[in-house]
């Protein structure tokens, strides 16, 4: 089987276009292990910040029918714990272990660069800034801000699709200095309980992820596509192979598989892979060049 080489940059070729999505898996070791030894090209921590955060009270996460609403409130360790469960991953993972994306959040330009002089120091292959709103001058600075501090690594930007100017926040990332983009995160909403009379998640308001998203996060990956030339990590609602293929078409380089494990487990990425690389076959496509982009080409 092909597993169809995912050149992301100069200096990193994945060996498929599919990898973890950030969050799914939380910050654990034995979970990014578990990923990487059932296919994931890469693997993507949960987003992480300068000092540990507690998170929020359950409930904080549900199936509606339609996808994933969830909000933890990014529980997390903070960086200075991250050190010590990506080396553990390195260690049990051995010859298996895959590269490593670092998700990393704070709230200000200032925040990122200190964050990210800590995340560099712990060797990923790239760093993922999760931006923290779809606002082109905050997205320039922050660009900047991580992109100076990262020592070299290349930097993605993850965008919300809640923005009126696609393009322009596009630009802003490359011109910040970015390497690529990722796109894109969920998207807020609420689930009552009607019975109750209250929100049913503990703080109101959550993250629609899983089917929901998928046309949603196609419309964005088009037109940043089109925007700008930089690789494009597609994440979003993907649950088959078909889905892949679809994102790829958008313009993505490579996708994210989130919210498919969540109803599948980790077996969902060798279904996925193998039926992309039967849609691939059976279409007549060689290489994920003739494919990435393909709806925005002209005949």
């Amino acid at each position: 089987m092909n597993n169809y080489p995912c050149k992301l940059f100069d200096q990193l070729t994945l060996n498929t276009p599919l990898i973890l999505a950030s969050g799914v898996s939380g910050n654990s070791d034995s979970l990014l292990v578990r990923a990487a030894r059932s296919g994931a090209a890469a693997v993507t921590t949960k987003g992480f910040t300068l000092k540990y955060r507690k998170g929020a009270d359950n409930p904080v996460s549900t199936d509606w029918g339609c996808g994933l609403i969830t909000n933890l409130g990014l529980t997390n360790p903070g960086v200075d714990s991250m050190k010590y469960m990506l080396s553990a991953y390195v260690e049990k993972a051995g010859d298996e272990a895959v590269p490593v994306f670092a998700n990393i959040y704070a709230d200000t330009a200032e925040e990122f660069a200190e964050l990210t002089r800590k995340t560099a120091a712990l060797n990923p292959v790239l760093i993922e800034a999760d931006l923290p709103a779809p606002d082109e001058n905050l997205a320039s600075e922050v660009t900047r801000a991580v992109c100076e501090n990262a020592a070299g690594i290349p930097v993605s930007i993850k965008i919300s699709p809640d923005c009126c100017r696609i393009s322009r926040l596009a630009e802003a990332i490359r011109d910040g200095g970015a390497s690529a983009i990722t796109a894109v995160n969920p998207i807020p909403g609420m689930l009552i309980d009607a019975y109750a009379a209250k929100p049913f998640l503990s703080n109101g308001t959550g993250w629609i992820s899983g089917p929901a998203l998928k046309p949603i996060a196609l419309n964005v990956i088009g037109e940043l596509y089109q925007a700008v030339d930089l690789p494009i990590i597609g994440v979003g609602g993907v649950m088959s192979g078909l889905d892949m293929a679809e994102m790829l078409m958008a313009g993505a380089r490579c996708v994210g598989v989130g919210s498919a494990l969540y109803y599948e487990g980790y077996s969902a990425f060798s279904r996925i892979m193998n039926e992309f690389s039967a849609f691939m076959e059976s279409e007549g496509y060689r290489d994920l060049d003739e494919i990435v982009g393909k709806i925005w080409w002209k005949s």
